[in-house]
């Protein structure tokens, strides 16, 4: 017998097993819902059909095997989407099928607004002319929301202050704190979250000036590289 706690009050489904975190879904999203937005996921995708039909019948087809929830969120930000890429030009097909489809997929599932924001923009960046790479996809279903809240607070290299220096080597382990610029006083707690950043290249680290913090403190400075900078100007508006 289903559990009452794996269902969703809201939909009476169960939401791809999410349990308690589907009670995060903003209730905007099931306004929009109530207001047809699922009956008329055609007239939304219909601009992408325009360009090629290919695109709208294979969206469709992953659509209708979505439960109710999950059309939803990824109706709502296709709709965002498509509305966006609209205003920076005319649209155009996406080059990476499997990475627009798999944007598609993500951002239904995804009820972190930071996160879902960024997949709004990527699913825009794809059928509007920029600098998009498939990868960024990969990247970003492997970020929580930790890590793109962290990623969106760092700085970069040209603003970090004086008397930093490079370290002899790649370090990844050792760290106990980290800080946004140079001489900041404010010690953040180096976490996992820092190492994926680094694992995916979005960030890297810095020697702080030596005088300024404690030894035992084993302090570092985390801060954007340009990977990480192209990377936001995907995925943030």
């Amino acid at each position: 017998m289903e559990s009452n706690n794996s269902r969703n009050t809201n939909s009476g489904v169960d939401i791809i097993g999410l349990g308690k975190t589907a009670e995060a879904i903003p209730k905007e999203v099931y306004v929009e819902a109530t207001r047809g937005l699922i009956s008329t996921f055609n007239d939304i995708v219909s601009p992408l059909t325009q360009t090629t039909s290919g695109i709208g019948r294979y969206i469709r087809q992953k659509f209708d095997n979505m439960v109710e929830v999950e059309k939803a969120i990824g109706a709502l930000t296709l709709q965002n989407a498509i509305e966006k890429a609209k205003k920076q030009g005319d649209l155009c097909t996406p080059k990476h099928l499997k990475s627009f489809i798999n944007s598609f997929e993500e951002a239904s599932k995804e009820t972190d607004d930071t996160l879902h924001n960024m997949w709004k923009n990527i699913i825009a960046s794809q059928i509007s002319e920029s600098e998009f790479h498939p990868r960024y996809v990969n990247i970003l279903s492997n970020l929580t929301s930790n890590e793109a809240k962290l990623l969106l607070s760092l700085n970069t290299i040209q603003n970090l202050g004086k008397d930093y220096s490079s370290y002899l080597g790649s370090p990844r382990d050792g760290f106990m704190h980290f800080v946004l610029k140079n001489h900041e006083l404010n010690l953040h707690k180096w976490t996992y979250s820092c190492n994926v950043l680094l694992e995916f290249e979005l960030a890297n680290v810095m020697a702080p000036n030596s005088g300024i913090y404690n030894i035992e403190d084993k302090v570092t400075i985390l801060y954007l590289t340009n990977s990480g900078k192209r990377f936001l100007e995907i995925v943030k508006n």
